[in-house]
């Protein structure tokens, strides 16, 4: 198993089990309809509407397999937009409703249930686009009036201390209520959404921290920078700066003093990372090796271009598709035996991850006159649909 490798093919939305468990927990939450007959009626297939619905979004990676273009250009697009929100909203609590009784005495009326599971749904489906915000890759949530990307770089794309916050507040809300009741459940209900709330608003706080280090370092008359979130640790960071000509970056561990790392740091660190040739624990030794305290950083420099078809493959790709989500691009030329150069373009965010192709490089290939053979994105993910030939 390939963690690096892992970690990078995952890092584009926050994993959909995360955002199911917080869709039902607050669902959970929410204060209950005046209706107690309606409320008791409704109270599971409220949970599981929630849990549905905060994964929904993400229907819209099923396309992945048959587009690269497609997914960097849709995903978080108009699966993840405030302004068509409602009406996802309203579609899913048509299929929620179906089944529910008609009548208004005992089982809910089908409208008081439909309102009320639309608004579930709303509630899932704002917690899908809230919890990609604060993660790296961008969501378009003004879509499609704005295609701009936002993000925060609060949040890991995979969280376990979030994801078990989440799975404990429901664990704790099933308890109350069969202990309890209806009115205790919604409380343990409330108190595990805080706590998540919490601890993102936590993270925030150390991206702000994480920022202030940056700034120590960053590249002079920097156009750009960015801490972004690592894995395993809300303390640990990516520190980016750009100038236009170069991108500085440093791994800090926000939590640390200043001491020897426990193992080789850097770029040695980083080479056996990517490698694959070291074993899962190997390669967390490893990782964590590339983090230094904030007084005790590691700064290093790489051109965005380093030659001339590096820079014209960089340039026509930030025209692109790879350039609609990269914010810290570069690309690396390597001679091939027949004499043409292949230039791979990544975005620094993601790409020190991996050592092989990821499914966000850009490869522009050039045959020995400097002629455009094919370019595109030849990771297996996209298929035959990856690269195009010229």
């Amino acid at each position: 198993m390939r963690i690096a490798g892992r970690i990078v093919r995952d890092r584009e939305t926050m994993d959909t089990l995360t955002h199911g468990l917080a869709g039902a927990l607050l669902a959970r939450a929410l204060p209950p309809p005046r209706d107690e007959g309606l409320a008791a009626a409704l109270r599971r297939r409220e949970a599981w509407t929630g849990f549905a619905a905060a994964m929904a979004p993400d229907l819209d990676a099923l396309l992945s397999p048959f587009s690269a273009d497609f997914y960097i250009t849709h995903h978080r697009g108009l699966s993840h937009s405030f302004v068509l929100l409602p009406l996802w909203a309203l579609l899913i609590g048509v299929v929620a409703t179906w089944g529910v009784a008609r009548g208004g005495s005992g089982p809910p009326g089908r409208r008081a249930a439909f309102l009320r599971l639309s608004l579930v749904s709303a509630v899932g489906l704002a917690s899908h686009v809230l919890l990609d915000w604060i993660t790296s890759w961008g969501t378009m949530f003004f879509s499609p009036l704005s295609w701009e990307r936002y993000s925060l770089d609060w949040v890991f794309i995979v969280d376990l201390v979030l994801s078990g916050l989440l799975a404990l507040g429901l664990l704790a809300t099933r308890a109350a209520g069969r202990r309890q009741g209806p009115r205790s459940a919604r409380l343990a209900a409330t108190a595990g959404a805080l706590a998540a709330t919490a601890y993102i608003a936590f993270c925030g706080v150390q991206h702000g921290r994480a920022l202030a280090v940056g700034e120590t370092i960053a590249l002079p008359g920097a156009v750009a920078r960015a801490a972004i979130p690592q894995p395993l640790s809300p303390f640990r960071w990516l520190l980016l700066s750009d100038d236009g000509a170069r991108v500085r970056s440093a791994f800090v561990d926000l939590s640390r003093t200043a001491s020897p790392p426990r193992v080789a740091g850097g770029v040695d660190s980083l080479s056996r990372l990517t490698s694959g040739e070291a074993g899962p624990l190997a390669a967390l030794r490893h990782l964590d090796g590339l983090f230094a305290s904030p007084d005790a950083l590691r700064p290093q420099d790489v051109a965005k271009a380093d030659g001339p078809l590096s820079m014209r493959a960089l340039v026509e790709g930030e025209k692109g598709v790879f350039g609609r989500f990269a914010r810290f691009p570069a690309a690396r030329s390597e001679p091939r035996p027949d004499g043409g150069v292949t230039v791979e373009l990544r975005d620094l965010r993601f790409g020190h991850l991996a050592g092989a192709i990821d499914p966000f490089t850009y490869v522009v290939r050039f045959g020995a006159s400097g002629e455009l053979l094919g370019e595109g994105f030849p990771s297996p993910r996209w298929g035959a649909h990856g690269e195009r030939a010229r």
